[in-house]
């Protein structure tokens, strides 16, 4: 009997042929894919730096001296600490940071590329505070200015004073200055907070015991606490209807509160004069959740923000 073995061989002899093909494939996409995961790896460490270092600068120059920290922060957040760092124009709000970096590839170099550039930019800037969620309870321009020994608006030192602030200020002058009668000062919103911009009018919240949307509030968390205030300069309406006008944003030292029988510290004759005490103060925000405008007032309360 005949053997038929060369067919079998041959196709043995195939199939090897095809394996190294396959093999040769799966390795180049196992590469490629190192390749792209490793750029895709560089890239986020690259971006961190950037914006790391364009907040780090925005920060500084939001103090007085802008200080160049780029290339350090950059090669920082890269984990092998080789990359570069540059402000791209000039410090100025917003800068600009560009990261860059050279990578090797691994599969690339088969293919006769053998480095990847890959850069990355972030921006940020920096100024007053014009709007954002606060606190609901807005003090007169007027209170401020005295309250501050009489605020220039030119970025000078609060002198962190310790005031009391009545609810209804009667040394302030009427129609610009003045509390709404009955109004206290409390403004509308939600959860004990309120959201206003400089220009726009916000809704009074009136009433003796603060505003309806501190009810169940733990007033004890105000204690020694540095709170977001707005500040406003107009008045309209009365009673319900009353609505303020904000004029910026301000930054305030809670150190005495009297609101309530239930909302009282550090104060006597409470409740019959409801008043709060304390000091306005410089304040630096690093969060960027607040608007900048740089035609607003500014009452010391600045901050900074990823721009792109």
């Amino acid at each position: 009997m005949r053997r038929l073995t060369s067919g079998k061989r041959r196709e043995r002899g195939a199939v090897a042929v095809i394996m190294a093909f396959a093999m040769i494939t799966l390795m180049a996409f196992a590469g490629l894919a190192i390749d792209l995961g490793g750029a895709y790896s560089d890239r986020q460490q690259l971006q961190n730096g950037a914006d790391a270092a364009a907040i780090a600068i925005a920060r500084s120059c939001q103090k007085g001296a802008c200080v160049n920290t780029a290339d350090a922060y950059v090669k920082a957040n890269k984990l092998d600490g080789v990359a570069t760092g540059r402000v791209v124009g000039s410090m100025t709000s917003p800068v600009t940071v560009e990261a860059t970096y050279t990578r090797t590839n691994w599969f690339g170099a088969v293919m006769g590329r053998a480095t990847t550039q890959i850069s990355t930019r972030a921006a940020a800037r920096w100024g007053y505070v014009s709007g954002g969620v606060t606190f609901p309870l807005t003090f007169s321009w007027c209170a401020f200015y005295q309250a501050t020994g009489g605020w220039d608006d030119q970025g000078k030192a609060l002198s962190n004073a310790v005031v009391v602030i009545n609810m209804i200020e009667h040394t302030c002058t009427p129609p610009a200055h003045n509390e709404v009668a009955g109004g206290f000062g409390w403004l509308s919103g939600v959860n004990c907070s309120a959201t206003v911009l400089a220009g726009d009018w916000v809704m009074s919240d009136p009433g003796n015991d603060g505003s309806g949307t501190c009810k169940d509030f733990d007033w004890t968390v105000l204690r020694n606490k540095t709170v977001q205030v707005p500040i406003f300069e107009e008045v309209s309406g009365t009673g319900s209807n009353a609505k303020y006008r904000i004029k910026g944003l301000a930054a305030f030292t809670v150190t005495g509160y009297c609101f309530s029988n239930d909302a009282k510290w550090n104060l006597d004759k409470c409740p019959s004069e409801r008043r709060v005490q304390g000091h306005f103060s410089n304040y630096h925000d690093g969060t960027g959740g607040y608007a900048i405008d740089p035609n607003a007032a500014h009452f010391g309360f600045d901050t900074v923000e990823l721009t792109a």
